[in-house]
C-alpha cells in the first residue's frame, strides 16, 4: 500500500470512528430538517440545489455529485445550541437545560474513469427535535405537593446511509443522480417520571373530581425505527446559468422495541415497564427547485423553493404500550397525540464571493413557515423557528479544504392553548446558534 492510499485509509477509518462515537442527539431548524448539510450547503442559507458539487449532494440533489472531478472523502460536524424557554400560568418561565447536539456527516465520492459515471456513499444525521425541561407541575395548583417540579423531554434522532450513483453528458452541461436513503432513528420522551399522584377524596376509584388527581409518570426509552426512501436530482447549465431540482420520497417509520416506564407508587405498584410502539413520526416527502448564476469570476448567487409535506407525515402520535413486566399492572394502553402539522415552504437565498483562488466567503438566508400549528403545540416537540441568518469560508491548500459556517436561528415565540398539556395555556420561544465544520480531502 502507498502513502497516499494509507492517508486516505487512515482519513476515512478516522471519520467513521468520529461519526460513530459522536452523540447522536439531534436538532432541526426547518421543521424536522437542517436547513443545509455540510458547511458550504449551510453557509448559503441552503441555496444548494444548482450549486451543489461535492459529496454532500447525495443528501441534497445527488445530480450535484457529478460536479466530483476527482475522488474525495468530507468529514463534518455541525454543533447546535438552542435556547427554549417556556412559559405558563402555573409558575413557569422556565429556559430548558443547556445542551449541545452534534450532528456529524461522512461522505465519499468516487468518478469512474472511463464512464460518465460518480460514485458515492454517505452517513448524515438528517435532523430530529429534541429539549429538556425542568417544570412546575400543572398538579401543584390543585393539591399539594412536596415536590413541585420535574423533567419533561424529548429527543428523537435520524440518521441515514446514502449509497449514490451519478451521471454527467459528455459537455457535463446536464447531470443526473440518485441516492438510496436506508434510515435509521430513535425515540426518547419523559413526562414528569419521578411523579406520581392519585388523590380520590370521594372514595369512588375514579379520581375525576374537583380537587381529585390520577397521574402516573412515564419515561419512554430505546425506541428505534428504520425505513428506507430514495432521492433523485437534476441539474442544468446553460453558459453562467445552473437550475437544479431533486425529490425525496416521504419515509414511514414505525418505532419498536421501546421500553416505557410507568410509575404507578402512588397505587403501590411501584414503576412498572411496558413493551412500546410509537408511530406517526414519519419524515415527509420534499421537492424543491433551485437556481444559481455566475455574475462574474467572483460572485455567484443562488436561490431555493422547496416544498415539505408535512401534513401527511405528522398526523397524530400514536403511543401504545402493552406487556407490563407486573401483573397487577393496568395491561396497557394506546394514547393519541394530534399533530396536524402544516406543509412548510421554505425560501433560501446565497451569494458566494471569490476573495482569492484559495479563499471565499458565503452568505445566506432561509425562511421556512413554521409547520406546528399552536392549537397542537406541545412543549417537548418545539420545532418553530422560522428565520435563519448564515455566513461561511473556504480555505483552499492543495488537496486540503476546511469550509466553515455559522448559523443563526432567530427567536421565535408561540402561544398555544393545547389542553392536553395546559388548559391556562402557554408560550414557547426558540432560537438557535449551530455552528459547521468540515473537512474535504481530493486525492
Amino acid at each position: 500500500m502507498n502513502i497516499t492510499t494509507k492517508k486516505n485509509s487512515n482519513f476515512f477509518l478516522l471519520g467513521l470512528i468520529l461519526f460513530m462515537v459522536l452523540p447522536q442527539s439531534l436538532w432541526a431548524t426547518n421543521g424536522m430538517n437542517m436547513i443545509g448539510y455540510g458547511a458550504i450547503s449551510s453557509g448559503m442559507g441552503g441555496a444548494d440545489l444548482a450549486l451543489v458539487d461535492n459529496v454532500t449532494a447525495m443528501n441534497i440533489n445527488p445530480a450535484g455529485l457529478a460536479g466530483c472531478c476527482r475522488a474525495q472523502i468530507s468529514i463534518g460536524d455541525s454543533t447546535m445550541q438552542p435556547r427554549n424557554q417556556h412559559y405558563d400560568k402555573h409558575g413557569n418561565d422556565t429556559q430548558a437545560a443547556h445542551q449541545n447536539f452534534h450532528l456529524p456527516l461522512l461522505a465519499w465520492s468516487y468518478p469512474l474513469k472511463t464512464q460518465p459515471f460518480i460514485l458515492g456513499l454517505g452517513l448524515f444525521a438528517q435532523g430530529g427535535m429534541g429539549v429538556k425541561y425542568s417544570l412546575r407541575m400543572p398538579f401543584a395548583d390543585i393539591i399539594h405537593m412536596t415536590k413541585e417540579k420535574d423533567e419533561l423531554s424529548s429527543e428523537i434522532g435520524y440518521m441515514k446511509f446514502t449509497p449514490t450513483i451519478a451521471w454527467h453528458s459528455d459537455d457535463k452541461r446536464l447531470k443526473l443522480g440518485v441516492s438510496l436513503n436506508v434510515g435509521y432513528a430513535s425515540a426518547a420522551m419523559s413526562m414528569f417520571p419521578h411523579t406520581s399522584l392519585f388523590f380520590d377524596n370521594n372514595g369512588d376509584g375514579a379520581a375525576s373530581a374537583p380537587n381529585e388527581v390520577a397521574f402516573f409518570g412515564m419515561k419512554m426509552d430505546n425506541s428505534r425505527a428504520s425505513a428506507t426512501g430514495i432521492r433523485l436530482g437534476f441539474q442544468y447549465q446553460a453558459g453562467e446559468f445552473t437550475i437544479g431540482g431533486a425529490y425525496l420520497s416521504s419515509t414511514k417509520m414505525k418505532f419498536n422495541d421501546g421500553k416505557t416506564k410507568i410509575n404507578y407508587s402512588a397505587i403501590d405498584l411501584g414503576v412498572v415497564e411496558y413493551d412500546t410502539k410509537l408511530t406517526g413520526f414519519n419524515w415527509p416527502q420534499q421537492l424543491g427547485l433551485g437556481i444559481s448564476y455566475q455574475i462574474n469570476s467572483r460572485l455567484k448567487i443562488a436561490a431555493d423553493i422547496d416544498w415539505v409535506d408535512w401534513s401527511s407525515a405528522m398526523k397524530e402520535i400514536k403511543f401504545t404500550i402493552d406487556k407490563p413486566n407486573n401483573p397487577n399492572a393496568p395491561p396497557g394502553n394506546t394514547m393519541i397525540y394530534p399533530m396536524h402539522w402544516k406543509d412548510q415552504w421554505i425560501y433560501a437565498v446565497g451569494c458566494e464571493y471569490t476573495i482569492t483562488p484559495d479563499l471565499l466567503i458565503r452568505l445566506g438566508y432561509n425562511h421556512g413557515n413554521n409547520p406546528v400549528p399552536s392549537e397542537y403545540l406541545l412543549p417537548f416537540f418545539p420545532a418553530i423557528i422560522e428565520d435563519h441568518i448564515t455566513i461561511g469560508s473556504d480555505i483552499k491548500f492543495e488537496h486540503l479544504k476546511v469550509s466553515i459556517a455559522l448559523e443563526w436561528g432567530l427567536d421565535n415565540k408561540v402561544k398555544s392553548k393545547n389542553s392536553l398539556f395546559c388548559k391556562h395555556g402557554f408560550k414557547e420561544d426558540s432560537a438557535q446558534f449551530t455552528t459547521h465544520l468540515m473537512i474535504s480531502y481530493c486525492m
